[in-house]
């Protein structure tokens, strides 16, 4: 199994609390998709495939959701979210079956077995569910994201369902983007006493060249700086490509594999390996366990 997609559980419903707690808080649990008008015209809809097929033939282009539902395996997994911000992990029981519900616009739905997991999940999920025109349905496509999903369902449906694979090297080389990008940039909060200007967070612009911009906490000594990161093990960052920055009063940290160029530059400067795993070293007990779980999880 190596099929991992998050679901937004949004349909025309009024009341989105009743979609929510009929689709997760019930004895049995389900995703569902819409297009429950179709059934008005189309009063033979028995299973599935006559639901897509009605669907498909009324609309220009079909919606992403009803392949995804037609496609589905038996124990594919599934993110999704409730209302109150939490996120659950669910694994496909059965397959999609059809349902008339006008009142919560109920066209189709899919057996789950769901477990709530938290707020504390991997930036790759959560961004995947606030990400601009993402669809009602995305395929995670990230390896790491997937071991960590069979994990987690494992976790917390107290089973041996999956077998997932364990990774080797430090706890640096495993943690995925968002989260190495969350230990550099609480190391410059804690460590060099800066504080995150939260509207400057990057929201994964490729035209971006820096994650976030940040300020001294210190009345007396008042600095900006900006921070890069990039994970993985053969990546590079040139720091002239951030002479921009320092131009303009900006100090300029840097974490990657390979920085080059560091010395012809006034006011940058590299995070290295050994600073941020001696500061995940000193501070994990305090660091977010979407951080800390990884060292433990695959080694």
């Amino acid at each position: 199994m190596d099929k991992v997609t998050r679901f937004h559980l949004k349909t025309d419903c009024k009341d989105r609390k009743k979609l929510l707690d009929y689709c997760l808080n019930d004895d049995e649990q389900f995703l569902v998709i819409g297009w429950s008008y179709i059934y008005k015209d189309n009063e033979n809809i028995k299973y599935y495939e006559d639901f897509y097929n009605a669907v498909k033939k009324d609309v220009k282009k079909i919606n992403h959701a009803f392949n995804v539902f037609r496609n589905v395996k038996k124990d594919d997994l599934f993110w999704t979210r409730d209302l109150d911000g939490y996120y659950w992990i669910a694994r496909a029981i059965n397959e999609p079956i059809t349902k008339c519900d006008y009142d919560m616009d109920i066209g189709a739905l899919l057996p789950i077995e769901a477990y709530k997991v938290g707020m504390d999940i991997p930036g790759q999920i959560k961004a995947s569910f606030n990400r601009p025109n993402g669809g009602i349905a995305s395929k995670i496509v990230d390896d790491i994201i997937i071991e960590y999903s069979k994990y987690i369902y494992n976790l917390f449906s107290h089973t041996k369902k999956y077998s997932f694979n364990k990774m080797e090297g430090s706890i640096l080389d495993n943690l995925p983007d968002f989260e190495l990008e969350e230990l550099v940039i609480t190391y410059l909060q804690l460590k060099k006493n800066y504080y995150v200007l939260s509207n400057s967070i990057a929201r994964k612009s490729t035209t971006i060249k820096i994650e976030c911009e940040l300020r001294s906490r210190d009345k007396n000594n008042m600095q900006k700086a900006v921070i890069q990161v990039k994970g993985g093990k053969n990546l590079t960052i040139d720091a002239l490509d951030y002479r921009t920055y320092i131009d303009d009063g900006y100090i300029v940290y840097l974490y990657a594999p390979v920085i080059k160029n560091i010395d012809s530059i006034k006011n940058c400067y590299e995070i290295s390996r050994s600073d941020l795993i001696g500061f995940y070293d000193e501070y994990k007990l305090i660091l977010p366990k979407s951080i800390t779980m990884w060292e433990n999880l695959f080694m």
